[in-house]
């Protein structure tokens, strides 16, 4: 039984068995190679002070550091991460700016810290049918500054300039819900990237 036990634990937490000879905080040479091969040795840290600031947001939360955080700068990159860390047994942990209240950045299992902060394009600006493509590290305030001349506006504020990304992964509301919609009203579609790098679109 004892067997049986310590098989379904290790399949729900196969992260466990990564660079297996390494605490939290550590991660392999050779796995911070292959991250480096994806992004670039310049988008890539494994520094106490960058894991740290990685590892808490807005809540009450404490600090809960990864192991490593990465800076991808396109949707392939983040496949080719997420598909690398799956491989592994790795935890991923998308970060946007960091001024969540739920504690969702933190690493509470060590991992990767997939940084979406250089995906901040706005990709595309549809006049007609009221709607806007965005990478994900594109913030509130950075979307209405550009649609200030449209005549549009995002009406979603949840107090913090937050990411999109992150304002779609929380559900974000605040003071115009009541009128315009929470995330959830507003969101026509994601491109989203699963855990084996896959992607898939909601729309």
């Amino acid at each position: 039984m004892a067997r049986l036990l310590r098989a379904a634990t290790w399949g729900l937490f196969p992260w466990r068995g990564y660079c297996s000879q390494k605490a939290k905080g550590e991660l392999c040479r050779d796995f911070v190679e292959a991250l480096k091969a994806v992004v670039g040795g310049s988008h890539v840290s494994t520094a106490t002070v960058v894991r740290e600031q990685h590892g808490r947001d807005e809540s009450v939360h404490r600090c809960e550091p990864p192991d490593a955080v990465v800076w991808p700068q396109n949707v392939e990159q983040v496949s080719r991460l997420a598909a690398l860390c799956y491989r592994q047994g790795v935890p991923i942990i998308p970060f946007g700016t960091g001024t969540g209240l739920e504690g969702g950045v933190c690493a509470v299992q060590g991992g990767v810290c997939i940084n979406l902060t250089h995906m901040d394009r706005i990709l595309e600006l549809n006049l007609e049918d009221f709607s806007v493509v965005v990478e994900p590290g594109v913030t509130r305030k950075a979307l209405n500054l550009h649609l200030r001349d449209s005549g549009l506006w995002f009406p979603v504020d949840p107090g913090a300039d937050a990411s999109l990304c992150g304002m779609a992964a929380t559900g974000a509301s605040g003071t115009n819900a009541v009128r315009y919609g929470t995330m959830r009203d507003n969101v026509l579609n994601l491109e989203v990237v699963l855990p084996d790098g896959r992607l898939l679109h909601t729309g």
